[in-house]
């Protein structure tokens, strides 16, 4: 196991801290002001374990967020997690015991999430998004009691979203053929198409093997706080906080509560913050004639730059112009043509970075692009 092409060129980067570096690598948005969020003393939850559950605050608040997108959740629907990663791995654990062997992905999706599916034991089978929800496909998988669907939706990296129909089509087919449905919903405040929605949580009528998680990473910009939670229906709720516990006790008390007062401020201007940095990669793109397939949602948009080996553009990035971005190779399957441009950061440090992948894009020549090589690696 080594570190994913991305976390190399952060490492790479970390080796020349007194160079002036623009990050377009992590697709986390940025607050345009610094929210409001609480000042915690000592004593506000440091000293103390808080319940392995999560803190009623907590509890309550993301209750009150899903009844507000159509979900008929309370606080028995709810585990709080180290984030949304952890929660996925939680689910998978569980799935895994009670005899899930294959998980269908609609990709192409992170190559950790693969990694860590083939580390619990089960099978990913990844078929691109559009392939998979063509014509029903899904339908010809032969799904039943020992497979599990892993959807991402708005989807990253291509922003796509789970359209109402299908969406309650397979929620239909869930039900009567006993395949398990993981939802992914990190990026799920981040929809800009009309009629199309971040959020399935409203069409699902029966909770009975169906999972979903979140995160304040990407929802709230707060990937720092290590928050996440998961849903699903209540019997399965204190099994896996009993999980949980054993593993990890609880999350940190003071975290929950800066989470908790983010979800009370709702994120209003952090999507509103992407919707402009969309605009103006979406511009940028149409005025250097580079066709961008911009789905519905997110907080990246998926690029086709023209250059061959992105992999290699991006270490003409770092050498050239001091700047880091992520590419295909963290997916699986690889994307060896695309890079992710995030659309959630301030105006002048994205401009800044189109700017110099420009420069680069025009002065890099054949040879340069073909290389196969990586400085990271």
């Amino acid at each position: 196991m080594k570190l994913s092409p991305l976390a190399q060129r952060l490492a790479r980067m970390d080796q020349f801290r007194d160079a002036s570096w623009t990050v377009l690598a992590e697709n986390v948005p940025v607050w345009p002001a610094v929210p409001p969020v609480p000042t915690m003393q000592w004593t506000d939850g440091d000293n103390a374990y808080g319940p392995s559950q999560g803190t009623a605050e907590l509890l309550d608040a993301l209750a009150l967020r899903g009844r507000a997108q159509g979900a008929a959740l309370g606080p028995e629907s709810l585990l709080v997690t180290n984030g949304g990663f952890d929660a996925l791995a939680l689910i998978t654990r569980r799935l895994h015991t009670r005899g899930i062997r294959r998980v269908i992905c609609a990709g192409p999706v992170l190559s950790s999430v693969v990694g860590l599916f083939e580390s619990i034991g089960v099978e990913p089978v990844v078929l691109a998004w559009d392939d998979l929800f063509t014509g029903e496909r899904w339908r010809g998988l032969g799904c039943g009691a020992t497979d599990a669907f892993y959807l991402n939706t708005p989807h990253n990296p291509t922003g796509a979203c789970l359209a109402e129909d299908v969406a309650k089509q397979l929620l239909a087919d869930q039900q009567r053929f006993g395949f398990q449905l993981i939802l992914d919903l990190v990026y799920d405040s981040f929809c800009f198409q009309d009629g199309c929605s971040g959020s399935p949580l409203a069409w699902v009528g029966n909770w009975q093997g169906v999972y979903a998680f979140n995160s304040f990473s990407k929802s709230y910009g707060a990937p720092g706080l290590r928050v996440g939670w998961l849903m699903a229906e209540p019997a399965v709720i204190p099994q896996l906080t009993a999980q949980f516990e054993m593993e990890r006790i609880a999350v940190s008390t003071t975290a929950q509560t800066k989470a908790a007062a983010l979800c009370a401020l709702g994120n209003r201007s952090l999507v509103d913050a992407v919707r402009r940095g969309r605009k103006l990669v979406l511009d940028w793109a149409a005025a250097e004639r580079i066709e961008i397939a911009a789905g519905h949602g997110g907080t990246q948009l998926w690029v086709d730059l023209q250059v061959g080996d992105s992999e290699r553009f991006a270490d003409l990035l770092m050498e050239r112009e001091r700047v880091v971005v992520t590419t295909g190779a963290n997916y699986h399957p690889v994307q060896p043509r695309y890079i992710r441009l995030p659309t959630g950061l301030d105006t002048a440090t994205l401009t800044s970075g189109l700017e110099a992948i420009e420069r680069v894009r025009r002065g890099a020549g054949a040879a340069d692009l073909t290389f196969s090589g990586s400085a990271v690696r």
